[in-house]
């Protein structure tokens, strides 16, 4: 996915920063996962895909919601 990120930014790039969003949360890289996890968000979010940009926030949500981080749970939910 990473090369067909590089090669179609546009179409990939989101989903690819989701995917090491979701690997870095399962390895308790927490402080990779939050980057991950924003920078999913922004680039779905310049490109234009609203489907993709919720569910990267949903996840975010859940990410945070594991952290016991009530305010950005709270934020990701209701931007999803």
């Amino acid at each position: 996915l990473r090369r067909w990120a590089e090669s179609s930014q546009w179409t990939f790039e989101n989903k690819w920063y989701l995917l090491e969003a979701e690997e870095s949360f399962c390895n308790n890289d927490v402080e990779a996962a939050k980057a991950y996890y924003e920078k999913a968000t922004a680039s779905a979010k310049l490109h234009k895909f609203v489907h993709e940009e919720a569910l990267a926030h949903e996840l975010a949500a859940y990410f945070y919601l594991e952290l016991g981080e009530r305010e950005q749970t709270v934020e990701h939910f209701m931007l999803a």
